[in-house]
């Protein structure tokens, strides 16, 4: 299963804080902030029950994780709260952002199946 790749456009931008409680997962951010010099580049973290890792995900950044595992549990901080208006979605499959998903991408959820990829003239979201 893969879910995502969410975030929110500002003012309502969150920084979030993301482990594995139980199972295993492949956690992945996306930098999506127009200007930056890491812009559209992606990175991909194993967090598990058993490494205790956190991964700390900032503002302007898409967010998504694929499970290697049933029954996982995942622990999320948000500093900001849901803001349905200001709700942005990527496509897991965007061939711009080649992410090395470690399974076949499936059971994506009909929400995140519909999240398109980025346009060609994408210029990243406002820091």
């Amino acid at each position: 299963t893969v879910r995502g790749l969410h975030f929110q456009h500002p003012p309502h931008a969150e920084l979030k804080f993301v482990s594995c409680l139980r199972g295993e997962v492949f956690d992945v951010a996306v930098d999506l902030r127009r200007g930056s010099s890491t812009f559209l580049r992606w990175h991909g973290e194993i967090l598990s029950g058993g490494n205790h890792r956190t991964l700390v995900i900032p503002e302007g950044f898409a967010h998504g994780f694929q499970a290697l595992e049933d029954g996982c549990e995942m622990l999320y901080f948000h500093t900001a709260a849901y803001e349905a208006g200001a709700e942005g979605g990527v496509n897991v499959r965007d061939p711009r952002l080649a992410i090395a998903w470690p399974l076949p991408v499936c059971n994506l959820s009909e929400r995140d199946a519909a999240h398109p990829p980025l346009a060609e003239d994408f210029a990243g979201v406002a820091p």
